[in-house]
């Protein structure tokens, strides 16, 4: 907990919209799965997305599981995953007994590499996990011409887009995640996207127990229940129809940044010139990360640093002991998250930029 808080490192952006949906969801009695604002936030993101089936979820982690299961990834399998992100893509491979694989990222973009994947393709390799990192597309293209199945991973990146498409139209199927502190937020949820009729078929099954959908209470294999309430699907059908005020208001916040902090020695997390990124949390890396963020801790800065390297995390590490990744680790090492949510105000942002700057002045 950082004493004294007085710039949280995330925010919630909701207006009378979302209050007014979900007062509508309440005041109806359709709170849980079955209600209207499921099918209304199911047919905005298929919208949004151009996609042909939509499943909404209880987090982008529950997405990732039934997208695993639902294309019969198991034990024996291999999926290939970044080497640098959240753990639930590799902890969803891993909980559906299949063993994740992981492969550096770029220095470039920071997204898995392209060119380093024919090395850990295998005959067990079942699927690759293109995580869209900190709100940047993965290099689509260059990735299909291996020819492994993809399953996007869009959590970090709802907004972004790729060759003049959104993120989370890309692959065999794809996932969002509608956390908190995400761009398009119901709480906690998440979504599955897919145009593969077979694949989105099982997913909602699983999703629902594994009942049949037509004969009530006639399982037709294991499922679980990882719906999403249609208060939660209220919140975010509200968000939906903001969305491109929510994306440009977190990019407003990031260019803010890169005004403020341009003339130190920081690295802004690079953007290739064939993507469009959607701002999650404005990340920025240093050989003066420490230094920074204890600067930030004693002025009330909930700055933070990412996530280590997937090789270097106490459930997979055993496994990678003297392999490289030297990207990931640099980038993991060096790197730290400032707060950022839609409509920070601007003098929030300029006391994360002061004590940052009070880092340099040591």
């Amino acid at each position: 907990m950082v004493p004294n808080l007085k710039v949280p490192l995330s925010s919630v952006a909701l207006s009378e919209s979302e209050k007014k949906y979900a007062h509508d969801a309440i005041d109806s009695s359709w709170i849980s799965s079955s209600g209207p604002y499921v099918q209304r936030l199911k047919d905005s993101l298929a919208s949004y997305t151009k996609r042909k089936h939509v499943t909404l979820t209880s987090s982008g982690t529950s997405a990732l599981a039934l997208v695993l299961r639902a294309m019969d990834i198991g034990p024996g399998d291999e999926v290939i995953v970044p080497a640098l992100t959240f753990a639930a893509p590799a902890s969803a491979v891993a909980a559906v007994g299949a063993t994740p694989v992981f492969v550096d990222i770029t220095a470039a973009d920071w997204t898995i590499d392209p060119e380093l994947l024919p090395p850990a393709i295998t005959t067990r390799t079942r699927a690759l996990i293109a995580v869209d990192l900190l709100g940047h597309p993965c290099h689509f293209s260059q990735l299909e011409r291996h020819g492994i199945p993809i399953i996007e991973d869009a959590a970090e990146a709802f907004g972004a887009r790729y060759a003049d498409r959104p993120v989370g139209s890309f692959g065999i199927a794809s996932i969002c995640s509608f956390h908190a502190n995400k761009t398009i937020t119901t709480g906690e949820g998440g979504c599955t996207l897919t145009d593969d009729d077979t694949i989105a078929e099982r997913i909602a099954l699983m999703n629902n127990h594994g009942m049949s959908p037509t004969n009530p209470y006639i399982h037709r294999e294991i499922g679980q229940n990882f719906r999403m309430t249609n208060v939660a699907a209220a919140i975010g059908f509200g968000q939906i129809e903001r969305c491109a005020e929510l994306v440009a208001a977190r990019n407003h916040v990031s260019r803010q940044y890169d005004e403020l902090l341009g003339d130190l020695p920081i690295e802004r997390r690079p953007v290739a010139q064939w993507a469009e990124e959607a701002t999650w949390l404005h990340t920025v890396a240093s050989r003066h990360k420490p230094a920074i963020l204890q600067s930030c801790a004693q002025r009330g800065v909930d700055a933070r640093s990412i996530w280590p390297a997937l090789p270097d995390q106490p459930i997979f590490r055993n496994d990678w002991i003297g392999h490289e990744f030297p990207v990931a680790r640099r980038v993991s090492a060096q790197s730290m998250w400032l707060p950022t949510w839609a409509f920070m105000p601007r003098e929030a942002i300029e006391s994360v930029a002061t004590a940052i700057r009070a880092a340099h002045a040591l």
